[in-house]
């Protein structure tokens, strides 16, 4: 069986899918970030769900981002404790992409998805999927209004947490908009495939798809 984190997202999810990426067990965190704290107890009632069906753990399945860039680092040091725990592989699955194939699936009279998660201010992190074609490059920020976002339409399909956003920048009435997150779960397909190909990465030196470089804020309560 396949443990699946995601850790991107304003909320944590972990799943359990099997080889052929039938989802076995799943857990959404109630608590917009609240990774730090929820987190290692949903991965371990993974790992004990596994337990106790008789299973094993065969590998790890983590959303590569980018997203939070907290979220990320404690997602992927949980998966790779995981992973040298059970000397089992660690598979990176692009939680966008798996997002915008579920978004095309959900809606069949859109012919593109665009996923968008929200970063700051007007940016969004970016992804377009076309129903035959699958994902276009790799997820990109994007300045909102932008020309790398045009001629969408009825045919167009919004999903992610930046949809307020996304309608107020860009003025796409007549597109369809999903307010859905990367979720757990929604890898199990990928990373089944993975997990059947061999496709894996290396668990000491993989580090997620960050996009943009950590920027520390200064705390509000802080003063001179």
């Amino acid at each position: 069986m396949i443990v699946l984190i995601e850790s991107s997202a304003e909320f944590p999810s972990v799943a359990v899918c099997d080889g052929g990426g039938v989802v076995l067990w799943n857990e959404v965190g109630e608590d917009r970030q609240s990774h730090a704290e929820k987190l290692p107890m949903m991965v371990q009632r993974a790992v004990a769900f596994i337990g106790s069906s008789g299973g094993a753990v065969q590998a790890v399945g983590f959303q590569e981002g980018p997203g939070s860039y907290t979220g990320l680092r404690i997602g992927v040091s949980l998966a790779k404790g995981l992973c040298y725990g059970f000397n089992v592989p660690l598979i990176a699955v692009s939680g966008f992409a798996c997002l915008g194939a579920e978004a095309l699936e959900r809606y069949p009279q859109c012919s593109e998805a665009w996923v968008m998660l929200d970063a700051r201010r007007d940016e969004v992190y970016a992804l377009k999927c076309t129903r035959h074609g699958g994902a276009e490059g790799l997820v990109r920020a994007e300045i909102l209004p932008s020309s790398g976002v045009a001629d969408f339409g009825s045919h167009t399909v919004f999903v992610g947490n930046a949809n307020e956003k996304v309608k107020r920048l860009l003025g796409a009435e007549e597109a369809v908009y999903w307010d859905e997150s990367p979720l757990a779960a929604q890898m199990s397909t990928v990373a089944a495939g993975n997990l059947a190909l061999g496709k894996f990465v290396d668990v000491a030196y993989y580090e997620p798809f960050y996009l943009k470089d950590f920027v520390a804020g200064v705390s509000k309560k802080f003063s001179l």
